[in-house]
Formats: C-alpha cells, structure tokens, sequence
C-alpha cells in the first residue's frame, strides 16, 4: 500500500503537539493537573517518561466514572475535552475542535510505557480495533453516537500478552546486536569469519571482503544497538490496513527516514505460520525492521525464497554484495552469532 505522509504516526504525534497547545480543554480542578501532565509528555522526540502518569490518570478516571456512576468512556473523555453539556444522540456533528482534543485523550489512554531500563523507553501505542485511522481522522465528522462507538471500545490491538512479547523481543534482539557486534568486531577469528561467510560471502568473495564485511556490519550493528537503547522508540500498528486483507501477511514495517522512531507491527507479528516461531521470531522481526531504519537495508531477499539465503555470484540479484544489504541476511546474521540457530534452521534458508 502507497502511504501518504499523513499517515504516518509522525505526522499525527506532530499534530497533537500543537492540539494540546488548546486552551479548550477542561479547565476544572480534577482534570486540571491531567490535562497539564498531557501537555508536557507529547514531546517532538516522542514522549517524556516523566509525564508518564498523565496515561495512567485518564485510564482511571475513565474507569472510576464508569465504575461509580456508569459513566460511559465517551462522556467522560468528552468532558476532559472541554464539553460542559453533552450532546444528545442526534446526528449533530461533533465540532472540529472538540474531536481533535478527544482524540488526542484517546490516543493517550491507549499509550503504554512497556519498558523502562536505564535510558531505553519502549512505548506501545494499541488503539481499540473498531478504529480504521489515526484518532484524529477516524472521529472527524462523527455524531455523538459515532465517536462514542469508538471511545466507548474496551478493545485492544495490543492484549496485554502481546505487549509483554513486544518488550521481550526488543531486550531480546538487543543481546542479539551484542553478540553480532562480538564476531564483527573479531573477524580473524576462525569461528567469527565462518558465520560472516555463512552469510555475506559468494564464491568470489576473498578475505579482504570479509573484512570490509565485518567492519559494515560492526558500524551498523552499534547504530541498532543504540536505537533500542535509546531514550525512545514505538511500536504501533497502522490503522488504516486493519481490515485489509492484502496486508494480512506482513509482519512489520517502518519508514527509515521517519522523524518518530516507530516499527509498525502488523497481522502476521504473532502468527505462527513462520519457519521460525515465538520469541525467535519476533526478535527476529525486530533486529530486521531496525536494520531497515538505521542502516538503510533493502528487502532483496526474505528467508522462505526458494534459493535460501546463500549469496551467489552468478545470481545479480543475490550476490555478496546484495547480502549484505539485505535485512533478513542481518537479522539472520544476528540470530546465528546469537548461538539461536540450529542445524534444521540452516537447512531452511539454505546456508549450511
């Protein structure tokens, strides 16, 4: 699918910048500190971990309305936006600006802090499934009753189990960059030339390459080592394909000049019809999306290709050269220094 640049997270993270700069919403004491804290933790980078809390307070308040006075999410999170009387259920168009604050409440309540280790900050955004595009778009021109549909969804994209995954998967593909980083660094080492070769070398290819090789694989491993360890990154669906029957194979994506650091997960992340299952796997997809973002790798070749993943210099389209710009060849790379692959794994992508 051809996305445009409004429907990347980035573009939305920006616009909820300047909505929150709104003086519309509630002004009233127990919305007063929230509404400040949403102020603060929308920042151009991504979000303040301090202001972390601003997420969990509109959670609660949401559930302590219902809970106590059955208060609907709708109508509490509508009063947070500003509305003093709410509508009725008519089909009288919610206001422009109203939407815009609701939606950017909306996307908060839904925003997770998975990991907090030293200065690396996992977020997990997992809007509700009824949505079909960014908050913002989606409620636009809704009625009362069309945005309370979508607010008052106890849904999750991400369950609670598959949160928990992400974060695994991401402190897993860290240690798998440490260990890749160990053999690049050392490739005159008998055991660390061997897995380069395995990998990145074709019939043609000589030492010297390898060693080229190894010293561009070390350089764009420290890059994937310090994107997870940095202070933020994202993981997010796209909205828009939810439904899409075209996209119910994709694991992941990214855009690798997006100004967010975001990995958009998609239908197939959690599946098993992969060669590779579980926590192998979605490490796997992680160190790849990563290698697209931070080393401008290419899709020249996934691991189920009929001809594996062997570099060959009589195929153009395979060769050394192209291994090595090759994503599932990194990720691969990576699991292997990792000690995860096993005989059976190799016979798979064809490089034993």
């Amino acid at each position: 699918m051809a996305y445009q640049t409004k429907d990347l997270y980035s573009t939305r993270h920006a616009a909820m910048i300047e909505i929150l700069k709104d003086k519309g919403f509630a002004s009233s004491d127990d919305w007063k500190s929230v509404i400040e804290d949403a102020r603060r933790i929308v920042i151009s980078e991504g979000f303040d971990v301090d202001r972390y809390r601003a997420c969990e307070a509109i959670r609660k308040r949401v559930d302590a309305a219902e809970k106590k006075s059955r208060t609907k999410p709708a109508a509490t999170l509508l009063t947070a936006a500003g509305v003093t009387s709410l509508p009725s259920t008519g089909s009288k168009e919610i206001p422009a600006t109203v939407v815009k604050r609701v939606a950017v409440l909306d996307s908060l309540r839904h925003l997770w802090l998975l990991k907090k280790s030293g200065s690396h900050k996992l977020w997990v955004l997992s809007l509700p499934e009824g949505y079909r595009d960014w908050p913002e778009a989606d409620l636009a021109g809704k009625d009362y009753a069309g945005i309370s549909n979508r607010l008052d969804d106890k849904t999750a994209h991400f369950s609670t189990e598959d949160r928990k995954h992400l974060s695994e998967a991401t402190q897993h593909g860290l240690k798998w960059v440490h260990k890749a980083m160990e053999v690049a660094a050392s490739p005159k080492k008998t055991k660390n030339m061997t897995i380069i070769k395995r990998w990145f070398a074709d019939s043609t290819s000589t030492d010297e390459d390898m060693l080229k090789a190894a010293a561009a694989l070390n350089a764009g491993l420290k890059k994937i080592a310090g994107r997870i360890r940095s202070t933020f990154m994202l993981i997010v669906d796209m909205p828009l394909d939810r439904g899409n029957k075209d996209r119910a194979r994709v694991n992941a994506f990214v855009f690798s000049n997006e100004k967010i650091d975001a990995i958009y997960v998609e239908p197939a992340f959690f599946s098993d019809r992969d060669m590779f299952k579980g926590l192998k796997n979605w490490t796997r997809i992680v160190v790849h999306e990563l290698t697209h973002r931070e080393v401008k790798t290419q899709d020249h070749r996934y691991r189920h290709h009929t001809a594996g993943l062997k570099p060959d210099s009589g195929d153009a389209n395979f060769n050394a050269a192209k291994a090595l710009d090759n994503a599932d060849s990194w990720a691969m790379f990576c699991m292997d220094c990792a000690g995860e692959m096993t005989e059976s794994d190799y016979a798979k992508v064809k490089v034993a």
